[in-house]
Parts: C-alpha cells; sequence; structure tokens
C-alpha cells in the first residue's frame, strides 16, 4: 500500500494577519512553479540520444518542484521555510537569489542579497583558506581592497587562523561552512538568505552564527532567510515561517506556530482523515497554550534497565515491602511476556535484570532496597549461571526459582505454565502468541498482568498450541488470548471440534490496528478510573517496556504503542482516547533512550486534560 503524503494548504486562526504591516517588501514570491524535466530512460551515448530522437522516442517526465507558491517578505522579517527532504527548499531559495528562473510566476527582490546556499558554491578546494577567501569575495562582488581591510575579521570570525594555508579539500564541511559565512556576514547585506548552514559545525559556532543573525536583525534591519530542519531554531530565531511540503505551500504563519504544527505533522504519512484529527489536537493545543500536564509523568533514564526500574516504583506507590519478584532478562522479549502473566498471578513486580551474566545496577539496587524472600528468573535459553550465582550470594539468601535454562521458547512456556498450575494461580484465561509478534505481545502486557494469564508461545516448527492442547490446557481456559495470524492458524488445526466452548479473542493482521485493540480491550475489562501508559511502537523501545505490565496492579494501566511516524497511529489512538479520557486519571510516558518527542507528549497530554 503506497505511503500518503499529504500537501493540502492547512488554515489556523491568527490574530497578527488582521495587523496592517507598511513596511516595505523585501521579497514577493508570487505564484512560483518550478518544473524539471527527468529523462524516461537512460541512454549511454549521443549516438542511442540521436537514434531516439529520429524515431520520436525521446520522452521527459516532468517533475514539479515547486507548485503555486505565494509569500512575501518584508524588512527586518526574519523567515523561516521549513520541510521535508524534497520539498523544494533549496529550490526557493535559488529562485530568490536568481540562480533558477521560475517555469510559472515571478520573483521580485528589492536589495542585494548575501547567499549562504550551498557550502561548497564559490570555493576552489584545491586553493588554500586564503585564496579562497578573495576568490569567494569577489564573487560576491567585494573588492580586493575591501577583502584586505576585513581579512582578519574574517578569519578570526570563521575560527581557521592555524590553518590559512592549508587546501581547503583538508577541511571539514564545518569548517568550510564557518569561512562562507564570515565571508557572506562581513558586510551588512539587505537580504541574507542561509541554507541549512547553522545546521553544520559544532554547537558552539552555531551558536555564534544565530548571534551574527541577530545583531544584523537587532543593530540593522536585516532581513533574513533561513532553511532549517530544526523546529526550535526557526521557532527561537524566525517570527514568521512557511511550511512547503512536495512543491506545496502547507501553511504560513507566525514561526511558533508553523514550527508547532510541522513538528506535529510533517515528515508523517497517513490519510487526510487522520491528519484532521491531529491537525486539531494540535491546533487546540498550541492555540489554548497546553502542554504537559502535572497529571502526566515522563518516566525514563538513559538505560533501559533504569527505565524499567522507575516503572516498578510507580508501580509499586510507595509499597515499603516485597516478598518476592520476577525478574526478566532482556535477551528476548518472550522473558517479558510469559513473566508479565506469572507475575499478574502472583501480585509480584516485574524488575528488568538487563543481561543473563550479572545484575544491572538498577535491578541490583530494588533488589537490595526490598530484600525479597523469594525471586524469580525468568531467562529463555540461556544457561543463568552467572545470575544464579549472584543472586545466591546475597546475604540475606533469598530463594531463587529459575525458568527457560537452555530451553527453547515453547518448551520455556510450558515450564512456567506447569510451575503455576501446581501453584494453582492461574485463572479463567490463557494466551498463545506467536514468537515474531514482539509489538503486539508487548503492547498486551498489561491484560496478561491484570488477569494473571499463562503464555505459551510459539517458534517455528515449534507449536505451543499442539504442546497446550496435549496437556489440556483449554479444558480450565474457557477464554483464550491468540496474538498473530500463524498462532491463529494452528489454533483452528489444533482445536477443531473444541472451538465452539472457548471465547477466542484474536489480535493481529494491521498492526495498528491491533494495537489500538488490545488498549480498547484493556479499558473495557474493568469500569471506574484507569492510568495510561504511553510510548512508541518502535521495536528498538521494547526492553523499556519490560515492567510496563506491573502498573495494573491496582487498576488497570493500557499501554499504547504509537507508531510517530503516522498519522493514521496517531489518530486512531486520540479516538480511542477520546472516548476513555473521562476515565484517565495519570498518563505515564515512557521515555528512555527512545520514546515519544516532546512535542508529542505535549499533544496526548492536553489531549487527555485540557
Amino acid at each position: 500500500m503506497p505511503e500518503v503524503v499529504n500537501t493540502s494548504a492547512l488554515t489556523v486562526e491568527d490574530e497578527t494577519a488582521e495587523i496592517e504591516d507598511n513596511r516595505p517588501v523585501m521579497i514577493d514570491v508570487d505564484h512560483v512553479s518550478m518544473s524539471f524535466n527527468m529523462a524516461s530512460e537512460q541512454l549511454n551515448n549521443l549516438k542511442e540520444y540521436a537514434i531516439a530522437i529520429a524515431r520520436g522516442k525521446l520522452f521527459f517526465e516532468e517533475f514539479k518542484a515547486l507548485d503555486d507558491v505565494s509569500f512575501k517578505v518584508r524588512k527586518g522579517d526574519v523567515f523561516g521555510i521549513m520541510g521535508t527532504n524534497g520539498s523544494g527548499k533549496s529550490t526557493i531559495l535559488k529562485i530568490i537569489a536568481g540562480v533558477l528562473e521560475p517555469t510559472k510566476g515571478k520573483c521580485t527582490v528589492n536589495g542585494n542579497i548575501a547567499p549562504l546556499i550551498e557550502l561548497g558554491a564559490g570555493f576552489d578546494m584545491d586553493l588554500s583558506a586564503r585564496e579562497n577567501i578573495y576568490l569567494n569575495g569577489a564573487l560576491l562582488g567585494y573588492s580586493k581592497q575591501f577583502i584586505d581591510e576585513h581579512f582578519q575579521e574574517i578569519v578570526e570570525f570563521a575560527e581557521v587562523e592555524k590553518f590559512l594555508d592549508m587546501p581547503l579539500k583538508n577541511y571539514s564541511s564545518g569548517m568550510v561552512a564557518r569561512i562562507a559565512f564570515a565571508i557572506a556576514t562581513v558586510i551588512v547585506p539587505e537580504i541574507l538568505v542561509v541554507d541549512e548552514v547553522l545546521s553544520v559545525g559544532d554547537f558552539m559556532f552555531q551558536k555564534k552564527c544565530e548571534d551574527r543573525i541577530t545583531q544584523l536583525i537587532e543593530e540593522y534591519g536585516v532581513t533574513v532567510l533561513i532553511v532549517s530542519h530544526s523546529n526550535d531554531q526557526i521557532a527561537r530565531l524566525c517570527n514568521k515561517a512557511i511550511w512547503i511540503e512536495k512543491g506545496h505551500t502547507r501553511l504560513i504563519g507566525p514561526a511558533e506556530l508553523v514550527a508547532s504544527i510541522y513538528g506535529g505533522l510533517g515528515g508523517r504519512t497517513g490519510t487526510g482523515q487522520s491528519e484532521s484529527i491531529v491537525f486539531e489536537a494540535l491546533e487546540k493545543m498550541i492555540c489554548g497554550k497546553g502542554g504537559v500536564d502535572d497529571r502526566s509523568v515522563v518516566l525514563g533514564t538513559e538505560s533501559s534497565e533504569g527505565t524499567c526500574a522507575k516503572v516498578v516504583l510507580a508501580s509499586l506507590g510507595g509499597q515499603s515491602n516485597i516478598e518476592s519478584l520476577a525478574l526478566a532478562t532482556d535477551r528476548t522479549h518472550v522473558n517479558a511476556i510469559v513473566a508479565t502473566g506469572f507475575a499478574g498471578a502472583k501480585k509480584i513486580p516485574v524488575v528488568a535484570s538487563g543481561g543473563s551474566d550479572s545484575l544491572s545496577d538498577s535491578a541490583y539496587r530494588i533488589i537490595l532496597d526490598y530484600k525479597p524472600r523469594k525471586i524469580f528468573l525468568f531467562d529463555c535459553g540461556s544457561s543463568q549461571d552467572g545470575l544464579i550465582t549472584e543472586l545466591e550470594s546475597l546475604y540475606w539468601k533469598p530463594e531463587v526459582i529459575s525458568f527457560g535454562k537452555l530451553l527453547s521458547v515453547r518448551d520455556f512456556s510450558l515450564e512456567v505454565y506447569s510451575y503455576g498450575l501446581r501453584q494453582g494461580i492461574w485463572g479463567k484465561e490463557i494466551a498463545f502468541i506467536g514468537l515474531e509478534e514482539n509489538t503486539l505481545s508487548i503492547a498486551l502486557l498489561p491484560l496478561l498482568f491484570r488477569l494473571g494469564i499463562p503464555v505459551f508461545v510459539s517458534a517455528e516448527n515449534e507449536s505451543c498450541v499442539e504442546a497446550a492442547k496435549n496437556i489440556k490446557a483449554l479444558e480450565s481456559s474457557p477464554r483464550c488470548f491468540i496474538v498473530g495470524e500463524t498462532v491463529l492458524e494452528e489454533y483452528k488445526c489444533e482445536f477443531q471440534e473444541e472451538l465452539l466452548g472457548v471465547d477466542v479473542i484474536y489480535f493481529g493482521g494491521d498492526q495498528n490496528r491491533a494495537l489500538v485493540d488490545i488498549a480498547s480491550y484493556a479499558f473495557d475489562i474493568e469500569d471506574g478510573e484507569c492510568d495510561v501508559c504511553i510510548a512508541t511502537s518502535n521495536i528498538v523501545q521494547w526492553p523499556e517496556l519490560i515492567s510496563c505490565g506491573c502498573m495494573s496492579r491496582i487498576k488497570i494501566c493500557p499501554l499504547l504503542l504509537i507508531d510517530q511516524t503516522s498519522l493514521d497511529s496517531e489518530a486512531s489512538f486520540l479516538s480511542l482516547l477520546d472516548k476513555y479520557r473521562g476515565r484517565v486519571s495519570k498518563v505515564y510516558f515512557i521515555n528512555g533512550k527512545t520514546g515519544l518527542d516532546d512535542g508529542t507528549r505535549g499533544l496526548f497530554s492536553n489531549y487527555l486534560f485540557s
């Protein structure tokens, strides 16, 4: 299914639009379109080219880089241009600088321009920095006398004193950018055009460039055009901005507003309906000055184990002692889902241990603080020797019960189920999950914990469904959760006659739809107040989510896994929360090394609590 990139214009209420502005117009882009001809096939030599012409088979495809773009930049404006790669930002700058002539429309510039469009333009990489300063200055129209007078100023600003006589080909791109920026701003131009130059170089030099631009604006009223991928930079430096997507104008307005909308919609794919839902939520947040509510909590550290430890502590809610805990390694997500069902049945927390060799610092601190008398270790497929030795050496000598030592995922599932059966801890549910269903199985953690569900995991050529049938697991479990199409087919094959007597809840197919269905089911298993955990559906985040099931210890706490690149995903979860937000008392954002960005967290927090 092809990705849908929206290019239609957006409108936002702008209180400044009605204020009359009598400042001179420095740049007037009037219905500008720019098309390029692209060859429809590759011709390797002049002969093939001539033959194609003679046969009338030389065709070109039109690529429209800009489509009817209009805006005005007035004197003293710092005007930002935003958009994803290939949207036409650099093309519009080249038209303004006079490098390109538009196919349609016109661009009027009133004033001299100092363009910083391409870093290598105007430089000879075989010449030294000293020679290139004079060469580039000449191309910009500066006399040799002028460069002589300002040479030291340029060198000091560019911070290249020690490398003046070194060939430019030995410079880094950041050093070339320094020289280019220093030359372009050595005089006070009427219009300064900067194309992503501020994104090159170290942080301190970027700050130096920003300070120079600010000086040109405040002291001399220079008009500046900036192309940047940084929303923060556009919002901080600019007073106005335009968002261009695939050559189309999407939004023009105050820079802070455009940057916020672009941050929430730019670069994301999805249907127009989904974009409308997200756009409406963004507009509400921006116009209402909403942000992260005090009922929103961010849980995260620089390590996945540390993030899980914060989740565990939040789930315990100040509880001073625990008799037992489950310890799951991050070798595979199977440890997390099997441990969570077991821990839910035992009403004990799930702590992420880190690797299989030793305890992470975060796990060790939790174990040391609570001193549980019994530790259940879940580590499928490893020897477990290092962890068991470390746990048994703790000074209060806890009992260590391990599962999964050198076992396959199916046998690991059976081992945990059999132990729980002997202990009489299982309820009326059972879950069959495909090994490949990493993301969906993590989303299921709150349900597994809250209902104390035993989990059977199927791997290739190793059916957990067949194994469960052999031990008659379904006889005491009239409700069955199935995750993944492969497992569903296994189930239908093994239990043809028994299907009528079992309530089957299936999650699979389209991942986004399945993630929403899991969260919706979790909301519906109980009435009354609940909490919510929110993280990304990015598979790299799952080690930070190992302990999320514990958040359902007191009341159900669904886990919403959102794809930040998909408007359909964000819109689906916003619509879901619209149904349940009257019940949500607190939202926990799981944000360690990965997680939702600040803008998306603010969006969901504001949507829930505004």
